[in-house]
């Protein structure tokens, strides 16, 4: 059968980045719809071996509305401080529009309080502590005004940068066992789940990001016999391997 080329976005990236991993191995598109519960994927080898492969995104559906949202309505215009900031929400806060609605207005009292800058964990100043309270924000910096009107730049959580590994492997198992029936059903010895991350899964992401596997790992069901994760950084794409059993092996 000839190698038909994958549909989904999703599908080819797991392709482009498997091939670049795998150099012996020609990954095809398996599920065309024509049964339910097919497999994505087929990682053909030139010894006439077939392995199956299932695709799946680990993404927050919420964090990414966040995140539009944020970069579609762009920097707040201040008219009351006056100086140009920048500034992180908190976790859970995702009602953007009442964010832009009070920021301008509780970061002026910060300025009047003489703070320029402020920390998670800052509440000796009744002004910062407002913003935390009612604006649902985590942390901020200033800097001089560099334009007439100073703007206002909102920014997603920054808890990530205190990436945990394990988080990892805590996703790669919710997923699967979202997916394992899908596999068993394949018939086939070499069972492959790939999952991609994206930026709003942001603990995990971040630790992708670092290179930085855990200790521990992923405890797999016996329907997957090998688990990738995978993402995209600055340098390039990310591509981390486990076979059941064993720890990641960072590919790329």
């Amino acid at each position: 059968m000839p190698c038909r080329e994958p549909l989904r976005s999703d599908d080819r990236t797991a392709k482009q980045l498997v091939q670049l991993c795998l150099r012996d191995v020609e990954v095809c598109l398996h599920d065309d719809g024509s049964e339910p519960m097919m497999y994505d994927l087929d990682l053909r080898w030139s010894d006439g071996r077939v392995e199956a492969m299932e695709v799946t995104t680990a993404t927050s559906a919420t964090l990414r509305k966040v995140a539009q949202r944020i970069e579609r309505q762009g920097p707040v215009i201040a008219k009351d401080s006056t100086r140009d900031w920048f500034v992180w929400l908190a976790a859970g806060t995702t009602d953007v529009s009442s964010v832009r609605a009070k920021i301008d207005h509780l970061l002026s009292l910060v300025e009047q309080a003489g703070i320029t800058r402020f920390g998670a964990q800052e509440r000796t100043s009744a002004a910062v502590a407002s913003l935390h309270q009612e604006a649902g924000v985590l942390s901020g910096l200033s800097r001089e005004a560099k334009r007439q009107q100073p703007r206002i730049v909102l920014h997603l959580p920054q808890h990530w940068w205190r990436h945990q590994p394990e988080t990892v492997n805590r996703v790669v198992e919710d997923h699967a066992r979202l997916n394992e029936t899908k596999l068993v059903r394949s018939g086939r010895e070499e069972r492959h789940l790939f999952v991609m991350f994206d930026f709003s899964e942001m603990e995990a992401w971040s630790a992708l990001v670092e290179r930085e596997p855990p200790e521990a790992p992923p405890e797999l069901p016996e329907a997957i016999t090998t688990a990738w994760a995978a993402t995209y950084r600055q340098g390039g794409p990310v591509v981390w391997r486990a076979h059941r059993g064993s720890r990641w092996e960072v590919l790329l």
